[in-house]
């Protein structure tokens, strides 16, 4: 068989002349109806009539996530990007059906699904993707993730401002269906770059026409088996198949309803009371969940892939003295929180890398921001605040809080105060708020998590922790060793080797505290047993949603 076909995605990342062709996914067909999005049902599945799953979270702000990820909460995004994450993050085929490397990793073909169309009938082509693409890095679009796509060439200058010119950029059409991406450096990981949720076109035509209010439900055309359906603010959203949706990702479901509410008012009620049939579970709600025998049945455990941290402003006083930061990431007792306040359902944090990652190295690097008190108070005292006297007193900022990191701040302030005599308030902010307030480096100290976008070392360590200008990065720390290192690990194309080079950047980031790493969640969800077309793990833990995979079931 010819080297350069049929390669998977781990062959991907080793061999980088490999052409990907992405099966779809496989699933168990029947002599079932078929449905309006032209899928035949599951064996187990109930009538088409009845196909229907309903989930609450905020109203999003807009549906445009691919200039601001933070506005859309945690609704369904009704569009394709080049390449598709399966419940495991693997990525699979989307708007594209097979992609090739270059052997040096720089030069990536793409070859788009022919016969795709938008929902309003006009096709997909790779212009849409070269349109989108510089969208998302021009810098008077203000994306906040547009440090997200520097590796391809030139996206770095252009999103900064010193390359005026969009066309500079390394992406483009060799005809509708063939498209061009040139990374700056070996970019091996560039698959989960393009299959990152936001990474999606957008429909020119109406961006143009209709400028941020693209998305409104009059306005809005996407590329997705789904569609919106409706949009009534204030109220609730829907979502419905797409019948111009010719690729892999086809529903099961004849609509999604997506009612709103706020993030401060979640409760499980609504779950109870049948209204909805997926739940984000808080803590809070877990005796009650476990003593409830219904309840308990339906509670299942979601790998979060995540790291909960504090992180402060290292340039001025009082957290220029790394001998503070590495105070307060003594003085915070991580094994209580998990056990007490997370019930179990995190573990203890003492590095960026999640355990889900292969490169986790969390346990070596514990001594280094293990809970000492003891150590804490001293290099308080050497600092020049003995027991915290003259410290100056700290707001310590949480985004959008649930109860259960409202109560996690509040332990974090009270072993703060406890163990090193300092007074730490607590101070709040929504979403958007608090994201451009972090940008822009306005907080001292927070505590705010950072749930990977891939399943790649690059994604926990360079998007949050390389040095950028203000305005382009989480945080003002900088480190010019760790930035070297993970420079030159993205670019290696020897996976042991940069491996290697991962560890080395994380300790120095872990040595010069950059954050104080608390812990990795495992996300709690109710789903009602009827859900079917996901996938549990022998360690209990369950996929992801995909809306797409999902259907209600005929069985109890």
């Amino acid at each position: 068989m010819n080297p350069k076909r049929l390669a998977s995605l781990a062959c991907v990342l080793s061999v980088f002349a490999a052409l990907v062709v992405l099966p779809g996914r496989s699933h168990t067909q029947s002599n079932g109806p078929v449905n309006s999005a032209g899928r035949i049902l599951p064996a187990d599945a109930a009538p088409i009539e009845r196909q229907v799953v309903r989930f609450m979270s905020p109203e999003p702000r807009s549906l445009d996530s691919s200039i601001n990820d933070y506005d859309t909460e945690s609704t369904i995004i009704p569009f394709d990007p080049l390449l598709r994450r399966d419940e495991h993050w693997v990525p699979g085929p989307g708007a594209a059906d097979s992609f090739e490397s270059s052997e040096d990793g720089k030069i990536w073909t793409f070859q788009l699904r022919p016969g795709a169309k938008w929902s309003d009938g006009r096709p997909v082509t790779a212009h849409d993707f070269v349109y989108s693409y510089r969208r998302m890095i021009d810098p008077e679009e203000a994306n906040p993730y547009g440090g997200f796509y520097y590796d391809i060439k030139n996206a770095q200058a252009i999103n900064r401002g010193d390359i005026a010119d969009l066309s500079e950029l390394g992406i483009r059409a060799v005809d509708d269906l063939t498209l061009v991406i040139e990374t700056e450096k070996a970019a091996p990981y560039l698959p989960y770059i393009v299959s990152f949720g936001n990474a999606f076109p957008v429909p020119k035509w109406q961006v143009e026409k209709y400028d941020r209010k693209w998305t409104l439900l009059e306005n809005i055309v996407s590329n997705s088996g789904f569609k919106l359906g409706e949009w009534v603010n204030g109220s609730y959203m829907t979502f419905v198949p797409d019948p111009n949706y010719n690729g892999p990702h086809k529903p099961y479901l004849e609509k999604v309803i997506h009612p709103f509410r706020e993030a401060s008012t979640a409760t499980i009620l609504p779950y109870e009371n049948n209204e909805v049939d997926i739940e984000i579970v808080d803590i809070t709600d877990l005796d009650r969940i476990e003593k409830d025998p219904d309840l308990s049945r339906d509670l299942v455990k979601v790998a979060a892939r995540g790291s909960w941290y504090l992180f402060f402003k290292t340039k001025q006083p009082p957290f220029d003295d790394i001998r503070v930061r590495e105070a307060l990431a003594r003085a915070i007792n991580r094994e209580a929180i998990c056990r007490i306040i997370l019930r179990g359902t995190a573990v203890p944090g003492y590095s960026m890398i999640p355990p889900e990652f292969g490169e986790y190295s969390g346990d070596d690097l514990k001594s280094l921001q293990n809970f000492e008190p003891d150590t804490g108070k001293r290099l308080m005292r050497e600092a020049g605040f003995p027991n915290g006297r003259g410290f100056p007193r700290q707001e310590m900022w949480l985004r959008a809080p649930s109860p259960t990191i409202n109560l996690v701040g509040q332990a974090i302030t009270n072993m703060l105060k406890e163990n090193l005599g300092i007074d730490i308030t607590i101070r709040s902010a929504d979403r958007t708020m608090y994201m451009n307030d972090l940008y822009n480096w306005r907080m001292n100290l927070g505590f705010i998590v950072f749930y990977a976008d891939y399943l790649d070392p690059r994604n926990m360590l360079d998007m949050i922790w390389h040095s950028q200008a203000k305005g382009y990065s989480r945080s003002d720390w900088s480190n010019t060793d760790f930035d070297r290192l993970v420079e030159e690990a993205a670019a290696e194309l020897d996976m042991g080797r940069r491996g290697q080079l991962y560890r080395q950047a994380e300790r120095i980031m872990v040595e010069d505290y950059a954050g104080a790493f608390l812990y990795h969640p495992v996300n709690l969800e109710l789903r009602k047993p009827w859900i079917r077309g996901y996938s549990t793990n022998p360690s209990g833990i369950s996929g992801s949603i995909d809306y797409t995979q999902i259907y209600v079931s005929n069985e109890p």
